[in-house]
């Protein structure tokens, strides 16, 4: 059975609702969340009395410092997951963090730094990954099912331009690290190396946040992958992973429930049913990267196989770049 991973949540968004949802899905004397904090007490109070959640705090600094807790959750703005994330971990805390884990490569290196000199285990919420679609991805790819992958081609749109927090650039939003993030992974599971050139562009806000990313990345031995993100129009989101045998289309293919191989092997996922409605699309596969977190820690590892520490640096160093060719990234923080 193993151990009772006991569960602290900082924040009180929407994500928390669903991330909550999910995780009561999943067995109880294996998961229990302890606590909740948020910077407005109401919304607290208001979460934790729905999911039955026995203690509520203002602020984090309590959480951080709640010896009951073993793991927590962080799910504040893009531009707080640094600072609440590092405390937890100097409070001895294992941390799942809300992608991105940091804000540029800086931040997210000197927190795999710490997770690693305090021996804590660290997980940059890169929900996708733990799906089991990517699992069977990976292997008909490894099995040659593909052939010799030559392009990946992802798009991703959504009309998210009226949310708050994608508006204001002091909120940390923006394609590259709300859309932009995800199709990376992607492209990055199935190349599994860094680019070896990456060019990009795109359109800014009136305040300066990017609002739309065309990028074209360049891999050894022939490959290539293109991505666009825009928060302005509904693209097709679709991902296709194209080789020499063929092309797999992965449709939602940052929560994919399905993976149609071909007309005669198509294989589908269904994902548990939630207490509650869930605010995002496919969210009760939240269950899956938190029982990552369990299966991990209860094995004595301190970063998941499937989305480890380096790969979170990588990417993050990618975001960088990416963002400082279309001009919204100053100097890193």
């Amino acid at each position: 059975m193993g151990l009772q991973l006991k569960w602290g949540i900082a924040g009180v968004g929407m994500i928390s609702h669903d991330f909550l949802t999910a995780l009561a899905t999943l067995p109880a004397e294996q998961h229990k969340v302890v606590a909740i904090a948020g910077k407005d007490l109401e919304r607290v109070h208001r979460l934790a009395t729905l999911h039955n959640v026995g203690t509520a705090y203002e602020g984090y600094e309590s959480l951080a410092q709640d010896n009951s807790i073993d793991i927590v959750f962080v799910s504040v703005l893009n531009l707080q997951h640094y600072d609440i994330t590092k405390s937890m971990l100097e409070n001895g805390k294992h941390v799942l963090c809300e992608k991105p884990m940091g804000m540029t490569y800086k931040q997210t290196k000197s927190l795999v730094d710490l997770a690693r000199e305090k021996k804590l285990f660290l997980l940059e919420g890169m929900w996708s990954r733990f799906f089991p679609a990517y699992d069977a991805l990976d292997k008909h790819i490894a099995a040659g099912g593909l052939g010799d992958i030559y392009h990946i081609n992802i798009q991703f749109g959504v009309e998210i331009n009226d949310i708050e927090r994608n508006l204001m650039k002091d909120m940390g939003g923006g394609a590259v690290l709300d859309l932009g993030v995800y199709m990376l992974q992607l492209i990055q599971f199935v190349y599994k190396e860094p680019p070896t050139d990456l060019m990009c562009t795109g359109h800014w806000t009136k305040l300066g946040v990017d609002e739309s990313i065309s990028c074209a990345l360049k891999y050894k031995e022939g490959r290539t992958a293109t991505l666009s993100a825009h928060t302005r129009a509904t693209m097709t989101n679709k991902a296709e992973i194209t080789g020499t045998k063929g092309t797999i289309t992965l449709d939602y293919f940052w929560c994919p429930t399905t993976l149609h191989i071909s007309a005669a092997n198509s294989t589908e996922w269904t994902l548990p049913k939630g207490k509650y409605k869930f605010h995002f699309h496919n969210s009760a596969g939240l269950s899956y990267q938190i029982q990552e977190c369990w299966d991990c820690i209860n094995k004595g590892l301190l970063e998941s196989p499937k989305m480890t520490l380096d790969e979170s640096v990588l990417m993050a160093k990618l975001a960088d770049t990416m963002r400082a060719q279309l001009g919204v990234l100053e100097a890193p923080l």
